[in-house]
This record gives structure tokens, sequence and C-alpha cells, in this order.
């Protein structure tokens, strides 16, 4: 332990000699530069000098320092804890283990880094959730074009992807992996572009050598790590960008795993164009992984449809519901295989069972091809493939009463165990093995005939310091002597204060204690070195056979990863199913058309969290012609919201194959689902609420296409009212007629406060003006939350304020403004009016037509009375009207206006 006090000695000439420990720190931690080193003294991990200042404020452990050196230190065998806080807090940790025993060599001890933790490379399964992968992205941007390359991967799974895509997708896709860490080339350094991708994020930044990107580099490199003659089997050739951002992911993780590089699946080569794209807006505001105000799993479509019983099918969900499909015979093969699971009720329950006992296989792999797995994840790993026979045959059971799809079919035959794999564990771990390979008992025996030997030698030498205890009792004379054994002193023998005069003149005395003496004697010490000799040679010897089976699990790795990928899909599927069958989801017909048709569609979140029976449901249509565009008015808490959002969810979950809260659906493929939903600003940036609006109805407006969804909820409200109506009813109209070739435009659900925007409705093909239903009743509204066709003629806002709890007096001081507003309103459309009436009629004839006070009407009268017959007029079906009616109808207008 005397080595854990680092000394700074002064020279004759007064500059600091460094000591040979902290020598050998500072050459090792110059190696890695802007990583905390933990440096192993005995039984704890050293941080020196800046490290130390970093560190001891995450950790909240005490800073020292020693000859004015600060340091601090945890202790080794509860490391994860703190590297938990450190890799939480964006800090990457290089480990430096002692690589020999001390006391075993000259001089100072032999230390090396085993092992650098960064964000994106934790393998630790208390520092990962199991529900979410842990990504690690590396990022090429060309020069010369605006595409980029992207290559992503979780070393804990063994996922491995890559694609190239336009720069400005870039975005899109780090907000769906949500990755940990992203690698840049080095030149990027100093440009500023790596920031602005990092903006908003939480991931930390690395950088590797650019020579690492280069397309020769990074393709030697691929066909080295994965034994290929051409990148042809990846998908890879003439893809630049794909092969360069590779090739810079694998040079980072072979700089970090030091001697542990991780076991991949395979590269797998993806098209943005192959998936329903769903920017970071509308991912927030749908609110598909996370709940807004929560920023956890709940209250998100995510938390409503997982029935998962796996870590890797949780996983594997996730991935689904960022990834919509747009392929229609995929998303169909995806509706057979729920639909069977919906069928056939009591397979679909005895696979839900037998799913909760598998492990997470994926991780439990690629821990042992780093060799860091602990010896009950093999039990669990061996546990998991003995169930794998069992859920083959009551899935495939059916295959002779019920038609099995086929796609189901190929799943199920990817449920192979590699060949000796349970052999191997079975007679090699355990039944019950320790946590820690170091507390040994992890190795069967009859494994391995040396270890056998060690064991029975260390074995009966416990039972001869039970003889010997015997013994010596008997010839002293002290019945309550006792042999025992500490690390630091080895065995010795305890002799209480009251028996210390008849304590035999060859014991050697070691320690005083409190109570009593212990000694030591020649006979017992050569039989300590005997039994110590055989434990350290059995845990020596243990650790080695590990590694070895851990080796061996590894090589299976590939067959492995294929079935835990089988499981993962079959846990989807199964969960979807359940989804289905507890909530009353109806299967959707899925085509290539530009049609939305949604029956009695219901929110998938919001029907669950309130009370049952409660949630109204609602239709939709909508198609890329003659009903392009629904411009929906109604009060504030009506469930416009809800409305808008229940359609783009309902879109999604049918376009990740599974059956939608609708009594009925018929949905057209959408290509990408854009929102502009409630209101935010961006102070950092400079940007106001108005300009966030702004900008993200530019971006929607620049980048949608004729099968793309559009949910607007409100556009123009932060600016003022004249404003904020041109530029609504400009955006409504240049969603009309920018169109495809086929004459197709964007389907649009606008929900607005603007009123007269509803007067597109009657001047242009493609829209249609609905509005969301009220009920006046004894001076309260009830609003009844079902849509209808029309357009609404009040807001309800000072109501709704009423419903907030705002005090009454505010409230009716409102009413009285609101009046005196709508009066004012009035008058100057009279004024309007007037100036008409001044320039069409001539002044002669001027008296037959108002102005006069006849009566005592007026035309500020005419004008409120006219308002209220254009509504009455509006709802009124003139194909269907009598001229019997249509008389009645005039004379209670007359008899109103002259009352």
């Amino acid at each position: 332990m005397a080595e854990r006090n680092p000394k700074n000695q002064k020279t004759d000439s007064g500059k600091d000699s460094l000591t040979p420990l902290m020598q050998q720190y500072h050459e090792i931690k110059s190696q890695y530069p802007g990583m905390l080193l933990f440096f192993r003294l005995g039984d704890f991990y050293e941080m020196f000098g800046d490290d130390a200042k970093r560190a001891s404020g995450v950790l909240e452990v005490i800073l020292t320092q020693r000859q004015g050196i600060p340091m601090c230190g945890v202790p080794y065998h509860a490391v994860n804890t703190y590297l938990k806080k450190l890799v939480k807090s964006g800090e990457k940790i290089a480990i430096c283990e002692q690589l020999e025993e001390p006391g075993q060599t000259k001089g100072i001890v032999k230390r090396g880094v085993v092992r650098v933790i960064t964000p994106g490379t934790i393998l630790e399964d208390n520092l990962l959730s199991s529900k979410e992968n842990n990504y690690i992205v590396s990022v090429l941007i060309s020069q010369g074009s605006d595409k980029i390359g992207i290559a992503y991967a979780d070393i804990s799974t063994g996922e491995f992807q890559t694609t190239e895509t336009d720069k400005k997708n870039l975005k899109y896709e780090l907000m769906k992996l949500s990755p940990q860490e992203i690698i840049f080339p080095e030149s990027v350094k100093n440009n500023g572009i790596y920031k602005a991708i990092l903006n908003g994020t939480d991931c930390a930044a690395s950088f590797i050598e650019d020579w690492r990107y280069n397309y020769g580099e990074a393709q030697n490199r691929i066909k080295q790590i994965f034994k290929l003659q051409s990148l042809k089997p990846f998908n890879l050739e003439n893809k630049t960008l794909s092969v360069g951002s590779i090739g810079g992911l694998l040079a980072y993780l072979e700089k970090t795993q030091v001697n542990q590089f991780p076991q991949f699946q395979n590269i797998r080569y993806y098209s943005l164009d192959n998936c329903l794209l769903i920017d970071e807006t509308a991912v927030k505001n749908l609110e598909l992984i996370e709940g807004i105000n929560t920023r956890t799993k709940e209250n998100s479509l995510l938390e409503i449809i997982d029935f998962t019983l796996s870590p890797m099918g949780s996983r594997l969900l996730r991935n689904f519901i960022l990834r919509p499909l747009i392929d229609v015979n995929e998303i169909l093969n995806r509706q057979r295989r729920i639909g069977f699971f919906i069928d056939e009720g009591i397979t679909r329950r005895k696979v839900r069972e037998l799913l909760k006992k598998i492990s997470d296989i994926e991780r439990i792999v690629s821990r042992c091809a780093t060799f860091s797995a602990y010896p009950r994840e093999l039990i669990s790993l061996k546990n998991s493939l003995e169930i794998i026979p069992n859920l083959k045959e009551t899935i495939s059971l059916n295959k002779d009463l019920v038609s099995l799809p086929e796609s189901l079919s190929a799943i199920c035959g990817k449920l192979k165990i590699p060949e000796g794999i349970f052999a191997l564990i079975n007679k090699s771990i355990a039944e019950e093995p320790p946590v820690l390979i170091k507390d040994g008992g992890v190795i069967k025996e009859g494994y391995n005939s040396e270890l056998d030997e060690l064991k029975k030698i260390s074995k009966n030498g416990k039972s001869f310091i039970s003889q010997m205890e015997a013994t010596e009792r008997e010839k002293t004379g002290i019945n309550n002597l006792k042999i025992g054994y500490t690390s630091v002193f080895g065995y010795f023998i305890e002799v209480s204060k009251s028996n210390l005069r008849i304590v035999p003149q060859h014991y050697i005395r070691k320690q005083t204690l409190t109570n009593g003496e212990r000694y030591i004697t020649p006979e017992l010490k050569t039989l300590e070195e005997k039994i110590l000799s055989a434990e350290e040679k059995i845990l020596k010897l243990e650790l080695k056979l590990f590694r070895e089976i851990m080796e061996q699990v590894s090589s299976f790795s590939k067959e492995l990863f294929t079935l835990a990928r089988a499981l993962a899909e079959i846990d989807v599927f199964n969960s979807l199913a359940e989804a289905a069958v507890t909530y009353n989801y109806t299967k959707p017909k899925i085509d290539d058309s530009f049609e939305l048709s949604i029956k009695d569609g219901r929110h998938p979140v919001i029907e669950r969290k309130i009370k049952s029976g409660t949630f109204v449901s609602n239709d939709t249509y909508l198609n890329a012609d003659t009903d392009q565009i629904i411009l929906l008015t109604g009060p504030n808490m009506s469930g416009k919201s809800t409305y808008l959002r229940q359609t783009a969810l309902i879109v999604i979950l049918a376009q990740i194959g599974s059956f939608v809260p609708a009594s009925d659906a018929r949905i057209g493929i959408v290509d990408r689902i854009f929102t502009r939903i409630g209101s935010g600003d961006n102070l950092a940036k400079g940007e106001s609420t108005f300009m966030v609006e702004m900008l993200e109805t530019a971006h929607i407006l620049n980048q949608y296409s004729a099968r793309s969804l559009i949910i607007l909820d409100e556009i123009g409200r932060g600016t003022s009212t004249y404003d904020g109506i041109s530029i609504a009813w400009a955006t409504v109209e240049y969603l009309l007629s920018k169109r495809n070739k086929e004459n197709k435009g964007p389907k649009v659900l606008f929900a607005t406060h603007y009123f007269e925007l509803t007067e597109l409705e009657r001047k242009m093909k493609g829209v249609k003006n609905y509005n969301v239903s009220v009920k006046e009743y004894q001076n309260d509204v009830i609003f009844l939350h079902k849509i209808e066709p029309g357009a609404a003629d009040r807001s309800y806002g000072i109501h709704v304020a009423q419903l907030a709890g705002i005090p009454k007096e505010v409230i009716k001081k409102a009413n009285d403004i609101l009046f005196e507003l709508e009066n004012k309103e009035i008058e100057e459309t009279v004024d309007s009016d007037k100036k008409q009436l001044d320039f069409f009629v001539p002044q002669a004839g001027r008296h037959e037509i108002e102005y006069s006070q006849t009566n005592g009407n007026s035309l500020k009268d005419f004008v409120s009375s006219s308002s209220k017959i254009m509504v009455e007029l509006d709802k009124i079906d003139t194909n269907s009207l009598t001229p019997l009616e249509a008389l009645a109808i005039i004379d209670k207008w007359k008899k109103e206006y002259n009352k």
C-alpha cells in the first residue's frame, strides 16, 4: 500500500523530480489526453492533478493533496457505481490496471490501460438501459456535395448499420438514434460544424484522424475485420461516404476497446427512402417514444403498445415506431404475423409465458466477446437456449390447424441453437455460480482435471487446519484456542487474555488484540503456504478457463445474434397482437392510393389515460384531390389537437404493421409526416416564439411531397391578426397549388381560430370545413368533442379561461370588452358598407335604401341581423328546401329584423 502515496522529491537544483510511480502515471496518462485515468493502486483507483479536480466534483468524493498534488480515489470493488456518474456527465475514462501481482516483481508494478469507457462504448449492464440501445455514431460530411455518410453501432448488442443521405436528414437520424457519442474527423474540430450538429443533444463528441475516413483505408479495415474479399455482401460497393464513416467508427473502437474488439452481427446498409420519415419535431409533438411533459416513456405511444417481454423485443419495437415502413407488401407481412397471434389466443399466451424466461442474449454474447460477462449471465444464456425448442414447437404446432404465415414460419426457422454451445455451458459452469469470477466456485467439477486436483488440495487443506486446531487445543489445554485467517496476516492462532500464561514457548507472537494475542508457528506457516498456493492457483485457473469459455461462446456470435433477432421479432409481433386484443384495435387496409379514411378513430394514448368509455371517436377522410385539406375550427379545449394527433398516430401504427384504434381504416401509404403544433421559443439562438413557428412552417413547405401528411395546429398566431390571417391563408393556397405530375397534393389537417379561412372552402377546390361541436346550456358550454362538417362561429376562449380558474372579475371584464369589440366591428362594417353605398348608389335615390331611422332601425341593426342570417344560410341545404319552407324562413328573418 505504500505505493499509493506519490511523492515529489526535490533535487539540489530545486526542480521537481517525480517518483517512478508518478513517472509511470504521467507516461500512461499522456497516451489518453482528455480522459480521466483510473490508476489502480491496491484496492483503489486513484486520480491525480486535473483529473482529480474534475472527478471529485462529479463523484462527490473528497479531494485531498499529497506533496502538493491533488488526488482522489474510489474503491475498485464499487467502481461501476462511480463510472455510471462519470459517463452520465459525459466523461471518458481509461481504466489502468496492475498487470502484475505486487511483490512478485522487482521495482514498480507494471500497469496498462485495459479498457476505455466512453458514453458510446458502455458494456456494463448496470450502466445501460435494457429497453434502449446505446448507439455510437460516426459522421462523414462530403465536401463536394450535399451528401453525408452515417455509420452507427451498439457494441452491447452487436448491431451495426450505415446509410448515405442528404445533409438535411442528419438531424432526423440523430434524433431517432439518440446516440450517446458522435465521432468526427479531426479536421472538423475547428470549423464549428460539429457544434451545430451537437446543438440540442446530450451527445459527447470524439475525434479520430482524418485518414481513417479515407475510402481505401476504410475499405481495407472492413474487409480485414469482417473477413471479406469485397464489400458486395454488405451492399457497400461504390458507397464512398458510408464506407468512410464506417472506417472512422471502426478506428475509434479499435483505439478505445483495447484488445477487446466488439463482436458485430454484420454491417447493414439501409436507405431512408424505405421508411416513413418523421422529423424531430413530429416525434416530439406526437409523443412517440416519450411524453412531452414527462420526458420519459410515460404518456407516449411506446408506453401504450409495449407489451414486449424481453429487452431485445422492447428495443426492436422502439425502432419500429421511429421507422414505419412504406412498402405495402412488408407491412402486410407484419399484419399477417400479428393476425396469427390475435387469432390463436392460446398460442399467444403460451408464447408470452415462454418469452418471460428469455434473457438479453444480444448483450450477453457481446460481453462474452469482450471478456466482460459475468458467470451468472452464461447460466442465463443456457436457460434461454433451453426454452427455444419449446417456443418453436408452440408456434409451429398450429400449422396443421391454421395457416401459419410464411413470413412467421421463416422467422421460426431462425430459432436454431448453435450446436455444442448448450453442452459447453452445461458442463463447464456451476449451476449457481457466484456473481464475480474472483469469488471462485465458477467452474463445475469434472470440467478440468487440474482444477479438480487443486480444489481437492484446498478442501483437504481446510480440514487440515481444523485438525491442527483440535490438536493444538489438546496439546496446550486452551479450549477456546482457534485458528483464523486474514488477507493481511494469513493464518494465525488466536488465544484469549485469560490463557496467555499457558501459551507454549514455540508460539511466535504476531499481533496484540484488545482481548488476546495472535501467534504463528512454523508448522502453521508451512500448511498455510500449501493451502494459499492451491487457492491462488484455483482462482487463476478458473479465470483462465472462464475466459476460454467466453471466447468459445463468442465464436457462435453470428448464430446467436440471428437467434436473438428472431426472438425479438416474435416478441414484437406477439406484443402488437396483445395490444390489439386488449384495446380492440382493427386491421387497417393498406394500399398505394392517396386516400386516408378512418372510421371511429381514437387517440391510442388519451383513450387509455381517461375514464374508460368516455373517449369520443371521430371519422377522418382525406385524399389528394377533392378532400385535400381539412380546415378545423372550434373552441379551445374541445379536442382539435387530439383529433389532429390521433390521425397521425393511426397512420404510424398502420405503417409499422400494427392494428389501429378505429372501427375501420384505409391507409394510402404516407411517405412523410410533418407537424406544426404548439408554441415555444429558442431565445439562446435569438428565435422568438413566432420565429420558431415560421421556421417550422418553412421546413414543411420546403420538404413535403404529394404523399405527405401535414398536421398544422395554428399558423400565424404569434403576430398581428391581419399578418397571421394572411400567412395562414397563403399557406393553405400554397399547399393546394403545389402538386405533383399526377396533380396530387399532400393531405393536410389544419386547425385554426381564424374563421376567415373557412371562406376558402367556397373559393378553392380541395378544402373542406369541419368544426368541433359545442352545446350551450344554461349559460354553460359543453364540449361534445365530435368533429362535424361546417365551420364554427365562436371560440369560447373566455369560457376556457373561466374553467382554468381566472378570477370572476377578470372574466366579467373580458365579456364586457368582447361585447364592445364585437359592436365596434359591426360599426366598422357599417362604415365600410356606407362607403360602398356612396360609390355605387346615386345621391337622389339613397333615401329608399337605408340611413333613415324609420321604425327605429339602422344599418347597424341590419348588419347585426344579416351576419346571423348568413350563418343560417350557410347551413341550409337549398337542394332539398321546398318553396313553402323557404317562405317560412324568410318570414322568420323579417320578423326578427323588425323586432
